[in-house]
């Protein structure tokens, strides 16, 4: 767990001192972060879908996710959560932002991908931190970059990074035969793809909003997908 706490408290660090810088910046400087982070997103999900080797995962994780999202109205849920959480810190200047878009975005940038996974699998089974503690600066550098575009809605994505993580090293024994090269190569795809749809967002290329909280259930289906089409492979 020691690996996991030591990634949320570089979340912490650098995303408190983003948001304490935020209001010393000047909003053209804000627009050019906002504008740099999402280009960087961007940039990670094509990498994860580069690392893909079936499309067809790819398209039906998603649409999948996309109907089991809308069907739970996360988007919805979450939305309603950022205002309450918001509330607590109203009036505040280092508060102002995009709340909701700051926690969902950085939630699932630090949580996503083969780093976060393997990461904590390789902690858990051999304790080797090396991967998580690598990670951790990354984190840091680009929670500060993102709270001080977004606000102080990044810095609680650490919540779901440490239960993440944390669950990932306790049950690593479990999960590592589930766990595959191939399934943490889909569930980057899908995730990068995700990511691409985030980069735009903050970005604000387009008027219409990539619906991104209703796409997340469509992170958990690659696990049941390849082993499927191996399976149907198999007797073809």
């Amino acid at each position: 767990m020691i690996a996991a706490i030591v990634n949320a408290l570089g979340i912490l660090i650098g995303g408190t001192t983003g948001t304490l810088l935020r209001s010393k910046i000047n909003h053209k400087l804000v627009d050019c972060l906002m504008t740099a982070m999402g280009l960087v997103v961007v940039s990670v999900g094509v990498q994860g879908i580069v690392g893909s080797t079936d499309t067809i995962c790819l398209v039906l994780c998603l649409a999948i996710g996309a109907i089991i999202g809308q069907a739970l109205r996360i988007d919805e849920f979450i939305d309603s959560m950022g205002v309450r959480v918001a509330k607590l810190f109203e009036g505040k200047k280092f508060a102002e932002g995009r709340f909701a878009d700051g926690v969902i975005s950085a939630s699932v940038m630090f949580t996503v991908g083969a780093m976060a996974i393997m990461g904590s699998l390789d902690a858990g089974l051999r304790g080797n931190y090396s991967v998580l503690f690598t990670k951790t600066a990354i984190d840091g550098v680009a929670a500060a970059a993102m709270s001080a575009a977004m606000g102080i809605g990044v810095v609680l994505s650490l919540v779901p990074v440490l239960i993440w993580e944390g669950l990932l090293i306790l049950l690593a024994g479990a999960l590592a035969p589930i766990l595959s090269t191939e399934v943490v190569a889909e569930i980057s795809a899908v995730g990068g793809a995700i990511f691409i749809g985030m980069g735009l967002n903050m970005i604000g290329i387009t008027d219409r909003k990539v619906n991104v909280p209703n796409l997340l259930p469509a992170l958990v289906l690659p696990i049941l997908y390849v082993p499927l089409a191996s399976w149907i492979g198999g007797l073809l």
